[in-house]
């Protein structure tokens, strides 16, 4: 986590209650663990439930002073609504933030001590779960767009994007002419679109792959690589928080996602200083500017994304420029400061 050179004022007025309702090791997820964790940091007070998850808990526990685990998460079981309602109770917060659809429909429709409650979407949801919500905030433009045609109130929607952490700077200069490896990372879903990748690399002879995830289609993914006899070319790696292992290893990173709300591996390459290539769909559409912080293809189209590595592997010029640039907007939009104090503004507002 980053370190400030002076904390936010403690005397804030804040207690935010957390909920996460999410057992998965996603990108909201390890998104929720980052910002509880900062919000933490800058000695507001909180209190973090989370469904669950004994490696998220390990991860919280020493960091978070006020954490509880519930096992049976869903709306469903009145054991889980009474515990959520006692520790409403109990903690008094004046903001509930709410993590997933189930975590927002888990909670008491009565109000006990005034709170405001949040929902935090970083994808296109039925809204139907958040009807308990007072304010919701989205990650994207585009979700926000997604919410106002479903009928929520533009002046009750806010727009904070995700952060990732600042990396330690490596000595390693950046030359695709000659490290010819491509990393993809995510989990292993028909969404995350890495099977377009594999096909893609089949017309790049000179290339390698690094696949770092996991997920349903993990053995169909072996038997594709199988298929175009890219054994000896691709490697498959599980799932590891710590991604500045590959990322200081490779030299381009690919998002080749279907459907991306948001994009968090994108932000992490630009803090790595690693050009990017993303299907122009969702988040990576918005977030990459062509020609300027990266480069896009056609959503799906194999042909495309050969030629705008190509494309990159032929000009130097260009990865110096995009990866500059990309760090750049790291720094200025998506560092752990700049969001935090984005969130502590919405909440402090909302309250006042």
């Amino acid at each position: 986590m980053e370190k400030y050179s002076k904390k936010m004022e403690t005397n804030t007025g804040l207690k935010i209650l957390n909920i996460m309702s999410g057992s998965e090791n996603g990108g909201a997820e390890r998104f929720f663990e980052r910002l509880v964790c900062a919000i933490e940091k800058n000695g507001i007070t909180q209190k973090v439930v989370i469904r669950h998850h004994k490696k998220r808990y390990q991860l919280l526990k020493p960091i978070i002073k006020n954490i509880s685990s519930l096992y049976l998460f869903n709306q469903f079981n009145p054991f889980c609504h009474l515990a959520i309602e006692k520790i409403i109770k109990n903690f008094e917060p004046n903001v509930i933030l709410t993590w997933m659809n189930r975590a927002s429909k888990i909670l008491p429709t009565e109000r006990f001590n005034n709170e405001i409650v949040v929902g935090r979407l970083g994808g296109y949801y039925n809204l139907k779960n958040y009807s308990n919500c007072d304010y919701l905030i989205a990650n994207t433009i585009d979700i926000k767009n997604f919410l106002i045609e479903k009928g929520w109130p533009s002046k009750k929607i806010s727009v904070i994007p995700n952060f990732v952490n600042s990396y330690k700077e490596t000595k390693k200069k950046i030359n695709l002419s000659n490290n010819k490896t491509i990393i993809s990372m995510g989990r292993f879903h028909d969404n995350k679109g890495f099977d377009i990748l594999i096909k893609a690399l089949s017309f790049l002879p000179e290339f390698n792959l690094i696949l770092v995830g996991s997920g349903p289609l993990n053995n169909f993914y072996v038997n594709l690589i199988k298929q175009y006899n890219l054994s000896k070319r691709v490697e498959i790696h599980n799932w590891t928080d710590n991604i500045s292992k590959y990322l200081n290893s490779t030299s381009l990173l690919v998002c080749p996602s279907r459907h991306e709300p948001f994009g968090n591996i994108i932000i992490d390459a630009w803090a790595h200083k690693i050009p990017v290539i993303a299907s122009n769909i969702g988040g990576p559409g918005i977030l990459i500017k062509e020609g300027v912080n990266g480069l896009k293809f056609e959503n799906e189209d194999v042909f495309d994304l050969v030629k705008k590595i190509k494309k990159l592997v032929n000009n130097k010029k260009l990865v110096e420029i995009i990866t500059k640039n990309a760090f750049e907007d790291f720094r200025s939009q998506f560092s752990e400061k700049v969001i935090i104090e984005k969130y502590i503004s919405f909440f402090k507002k909302i309250i006042s």
